[in-house]
């Protein structure tokens, strides 16, 4: 555009310089107006003039060709100076045009810069209008897009948040989850040395159970064979019993026939004692077989006396409990603090040990005399650490001679010490250590201590050791009675002692 309005001011020069310009000078109907018409290319351009009048005759004009001015040709000519003031008017007329152009240029230009700038105006309206509406439908589809992108964002924004709460608790699982998996593997881990240690516990347990049951498999066979045995022999006594019922009656008979000999023997065996023993009648003691005849003769407090059993060699000391549940009764053992050792040979069970004031065992073989000539009763008396007293009772009660090992025949069982007796009733052979007669082979006098009627170690030994409390407890060898307090329970007290039968 600049371009071309250079080229247009550089034609307009040129035709001024030329003098191609064609003037036409046109009056109006009212004689006071000029028109003035430019032919420029296919451009023409019309200008409306004041009417120019002629100019006085004076000085030449000043240099000022500020305003608009006519062409002094117009103006009168004086003769003879045709030419010269034909020139001056020439160079006038020049000067007013070049004038008139360089304003018209001004003009020109002026009109050429507004309707460039219309021009520029509309052109750029022209093309910014669709451009506008481009942009305007293009702002409107990228509002839309933005509100759903915002939309969008938002939602991404709210599902974010979402996601990060998520995470943080996930993260919270995940670190308390983290803790719990440590302390489970500490655990874990004490667990596993624990089991470690237990497992080797464990395996130590099972090789001694291992031998253990191989020694109880060995002490089971050798219990078989006892128990055959025991079976044969039962079988041979059972048949025996048979036989003997038979014979019972004609027994019975001559049991009668053996006691009213015993009886005469008896006051026999009385009258040679007396007569061979004159240190009693001087001493002023009275000899007695028993407690129950002392009792009968008078004596009502319970002490020591003196007995002489038929067959006996010599006269033996005997506690005798003249009030106890009838009186009448002989202390054959006694055990209370623990001051006599029971833990004796055969000999000294037989003979008998102790003080009859305090702890003592009477012997088997008085005993044995005593149950021998006569029916007899056994009471056993019992006391426990913690003050509670029992008692079991055997209305028949009989030792075997020595050749038959004191073998233990009870029958009758009643009292509070359990619902059972505590002692095998029949056929028990009584053992030492140094006298294994029991049906065990694992000889009951040396595992449970003391002399009893073990037969296979049995539910009762009350002369084992003497355990005082606390230490009383868990206690195999001690002073035992099954059916009172248990199998390992060791008693504080006990007492065995006998009279005859129906008092």
């Amino acid at each position: 555009m600049l371009f071309q309005l250079d080229m247009l001011w550089g034609g307009l020069l040129l035709m001024v310089a030329t003098m191609s310009v064609a003037q036409q000078t046109r009056q109006e109907a009212d004689g006071d107006r000029e028109t003035l018409v430019v032919q420029h290319g296919h451009c023409r351009y019309t200008f409306l003039l004041p009417k120019s009048e002629p100019c006085p005759p004076g000085p030449e004009p000043s240099g000022d060709f500020s305003s608009f001015q006519r062409d002094p040709l117009a103006t009168p000519l004086h003769p003879g100076k045709l030419p010269t003031q034909r020139v001056k008017r020439l160079e006038q007329a020049l000067q007013n045009n070049t004038q008139w152009l360089e304003k018209l240029e001004r003009t020109i230009k002026m009109h050429l810069r507004l309707e460039l700038v219309e021009a520029q105006q509309q052109m750029v309206h022209n093309q910014t209008a669709p451009l506008l509406k481009l942009d305007i439908s293009f702002l409107n589809q990228t509002t839309a897009q933005t509100r759903k992108l915002t939309d969008m964002e938002a939602q991404f924004l709210s599902q974010a948040s979402r996601m990060d709460t998520q995470m943080l608790k996930t993260l919270l699982s995940t670190d308390k989850l983290e803790k719990q998996l440590l302390l489970q593997r500490q655990k874990l881990q004490q667990l596993q040395g624990q089991n470690s240690t237990l497992e080797a516990r464990l395996r130590a347990l099972e090789m001694k159970q291992q031998e253990e049951l191989a020694s109880l498999l060995s002490k089971k066979e050798q219990l078989l064979n006892a128990l055959s045995r025991q079976s044969a022999a039962l079988t041979n006594i059972e048949l025996g019993l048979q036989g003997l019922r038979h014979n019972s009656s004609l027994l019975q008979e001559q049991q009668h026939q053996l006691r009213q000999q015993l009886v005469v023997w008896r006051n026999r065996m009385q009258e040679r004692a007396k007569a061979l023993a004159p240190a009693f009648i001087m001493t002023g003691e009275q000899v007695f077989q028993d407690c129950a005849e002392i009792q009968r003769s008078g004596a009502n407090a319970s002490d020591v006396y003196t007995i002489q059993v038929s067959n006996a060699a010599k006269p033996r000391k005997v506690f005798c409990d003249l009030q106890s549940s009838g009186g009448r009764w002989t202390i054959i053992q006694r055990r209370e603090n623990g001051t006599v050792n029971f833990q004796r040979n055969w000999k000294d069970y037989k003979q008998g040990f102790g003080d009859p004031a305090g702890e003592h065992w009477l012997g088997n073989e008085v005993v044995y005399q005593l149950t021998s000539r006569a029916p007899y009763s056994l009471r056993v008396e019992l006391q426990d650490w913690e003050g509670h007293k029992t008692y079991a009772q055997y209305e028949h009660f009989q030792l075997g001679s020595e050749g038959q090992l004191y073998r233990l025949s009870l029958g009758g069982y009643h009292g509070s010490a359990g619902r059972r007796s505590s002692m095998v009733l029949q056929n028990t052979s009584f053992s030492t250590f140094d006298s294994d007669n029991d049906n065990c082979l694992c000889k009951c006098a040396q595992v449970m201590s003391g002399g009893w009627w073990f037969d296979a170690c049995g539910l009762s030994n009350l002369n084992g050791i003497y355990y005082r409390a606390p230490n009383n407890k868990h206690k195999m060898d001690g002073i035992r009675w099954h059916y009172f307090k248990g199998p390992s329970y060791s008693l504080r007290a006990s007492r065995l002692m006998i009279r005859p039968s129906g008092i």
